[in-house]
């Protein structure tokens, strides 16, 4: 938007330098006066002048192109004195000024809002110094090495990839495949942050809410070989693997509900009952716990791009086979590959039902797939449990996932008479 005069233009920019040197002046505000090279008043005047020169400059955009470099080499001779002084090396201040001279110079070209925008960001990152320099020293090498897969296999592969079906059936598309990767990797990623940050002092109740986002399966585990500790109370371990058996059936609702909305209805039932179970039992045990002693939870590396291939081979394969059965037997087909497939990942089953159900499938049969997929997982991790638990958190974990399992076939038949299925 264009500014209404000359000197609403170069108002704004006087302002936008005015904001940036505020920053920077309360940062060095204990320095001794004239000992700042650019300070709140002076980075204020070169946004001010910023947009002069870009008020009589004729378009072209070489007045405001020497005006930018003159500015730089004149902070420049400033800044080499003053860290031939201090011995301290920093250019936050030159990078800030020339910000404000060029958002300055925007903001007079017709583009108040924008170069506004830029100044509070500019200001905002400034201000953040001390929060960056934590979360530097706090961030280990695998987890940013993570961060920027992340945005590798989302930035980077995700808009190359040809948004096209190929193979039997037309199963198999590979940007709906990857953008289906992307969305676990960085739920993943979210939950691996969150047991990160929250820790064992947190408490057993949140660390497993958190580490179901990244997975329910690795929560078992960890619970189960801390069973065999002494230091670990039975009941409060229970609670917690029953609270991330919860984690997971919210989790699928949460991307069955994103992207087929179709799917939340007909699965409100059997989602509803194995939820009830499993927050029941949890919040049982959890009252009853005798510590707050908690595991640290045993979680593999937070983005590996191994494991995102082979989630992408899983689901590739589930929506093959998925089709497949489909044709030759009817839903009952695409029931047992939920049964089979799900045990091993309810994601990649849930995630194939909103392909499929986007194809045509019914949302009835997706939605008793995606029931099937969760009973099986559900019983697959209470076998983890019993295998590798000890005593009574074994035989107590079991029995939650056959009563959850139950649950949800109660769930499916009560959907069935009412006409929800």
């Amino acid at each position: 938007m264009i500014p209404a005069t000359p000197l609403t233009g170069l108002l704004t920019a006087l302002g936008i330098g005015l904001l940036i040197g505020l920053e920077r002046g309360w940062k060095d505000r204990a320095d001794p006066d004239g000992s700042r090279v650019a300070g709140f008043r002076t980075i204020g005047l070169i946004g001010f002048l910023g947009g002069l020169f870009a008020l009589i400059d004729t378009g072209s955009g070489l007045v405001i192109a020497a005006g930018f470099v003159g500015l730089a080499l004149l902070l420049r001779e400033g800044f080499e004195a003053q860290i031939d002084v201090t011995r301290i090396v920093s250019v936050k201040t030159m990078v800030a000024a020339l910000s404000a001279y060029a958002l300055g110079a925007l903001a007079v070209l017709g583009h108040s809002q924008a170069a506004a925008a830029g100044a509070v960001s500019v200001a905002f990152v400034l201000w953040l110094r001390t929060p960056f320099h934590a979360l530097l020293h706090r961030i280990e090498e695998k987890e940013l090495s993570a961060f920027l897969r992340l945005l590798l296999i989302s930035v980077v592969v995700l808009p190359v990839l040809p948004d096209q079906s190929y193979g039997p059936y037309d199963a198999f598309n590979p940007r709906s495949v990857w953008w289906m990767v992307v969305l676990i990797s960085g739920l993943g990623f979210a939950g691996y942050l969150g047991v990160k940050w929250l820790g064992s002092r947190r408490g057993i109740g949140l660390l497993a809410i958190a580490g179901s986002f990244a997975s329910s399966t690795a929560v078992t585990l960890s619970f189960a070989r801390f069973s065999r500790n002494d230091a670990g109370d039975a009941r409060a371990l229970v609670g917690g693997t029953a609270l991330a058996w919860a984690g997971m059936i919210v989790r699928t609702a949460f991307i069955l509900g994103a992207f087929a909305p179709s799917l939340i209805a007909p699965l409100a039932l059997p989602f509803g009952f194995m939820l009830a179970v499993a927050l029941g039992t949890s919040g049982f045990f959890l009252l009853r716990r005798e510590t707050q002693a908690a595991p640290d939870l045993v979680l593999s590396n937070p983005l590996d791009l191994r494991s995102a291939l082979l989630f992408a081979a899983l689901l590739a394969t589930a929506l093959l086979l998925s089709r497949a059965a489909a044709d030759m037997l009817g839903p009952t087909g695409i029931y047992g590959v939920a049964l089979v497939a799900g045990a091993a990942d309810v994601d990649a089953i849930g995630l194939s039902m909103i392909q499929m159900s986007a194809k045509g499938l019914s949302a009835e049969t997706a939605a008793i797939a995606v029931a099937l997929a969760a009973i099986a997982n559900t019983l697959l991790k209470g076998t983890i449990a019993l295998v590798a638990g000890e005593g009574a958190y074994r035989r107590r974990c079991m029995a939650v996932a056959v009563v959850m399992a139950l649950a949800g076939a109660a769930g499916l038949g009560v959907a069935a008479s009412i006409g929800l299925i």
